[in-house]
Formats: structure tokens, C-alpha cells, sequence
């Protein structure tokens, strides 16, 4: 598995840990039926992609801009501290 998951068109992250989004493996399935590897290797998520996955979330629902720019930001600053 690679360790990274890319992130497409944020201001400020390009990639985040894969090992965060792991436990979110099925959402990942069913929102893009696709394994989280492929979409790496595809060019990655998108904020409101990985923010759908981590919520459990259908693909579409949740909107990019900046709010959920800076809520996927505090997200990986919680997960690093855990």
C-alpha cells in the first residue's frame, strides 16, 4: 500500500497518510468503486472525497470549499496527535 494518498487542488496539502484513511476502506469502495491504491495511483482525492470517506458519506454530498479545506486541515492535525 502506498503510504501516501495524493490530494488534488488544496491550497496547502498535497497528500495525506494512507494509514488514514485505511479504516475507511469500504466507504472508499462504495462512494468511487475503487480500492484506495487505485485511486492513489489515479491522482488521488480530492477534500470533499476524503472528507465523504472519512464520514461515511455518498460521493457528491460533500462540497469543495474552503470550510472543508480547513476542516480535512484540522483533521490530519487531530489524527497526528492521537
Amino acid at each position: 500500500m502506498p503510504e501516501q494518498m495524493p490530494v488534488m487542488s488544496h491550497p496547502s496539502i498535497k497528500s495525506i497518510p494512507m494509514a488514514m484513511l485505511e479504516p475507511f476502506r469500504r466507504q472508499a469502495m462504495k462512494n468511487h468503486g475503487q480500492t484506495l491504491e487505485r485511486l492513489a495511483e489515479r491522482g488521488g482525492l480530492c477534500a470533499s472525497e476524503v472528507l465523504s470517506i472519512m464520514d461515511g458519506i455518498g460521493w457528491g454530498r460533500v462540497k469543495n470549499c474552503p470550510e472543508n479545506d480547513a476542516l480535512l486541515v484540522r483533521r490530519i492535525e487531530a489524527w497526528g496527535k492521537r
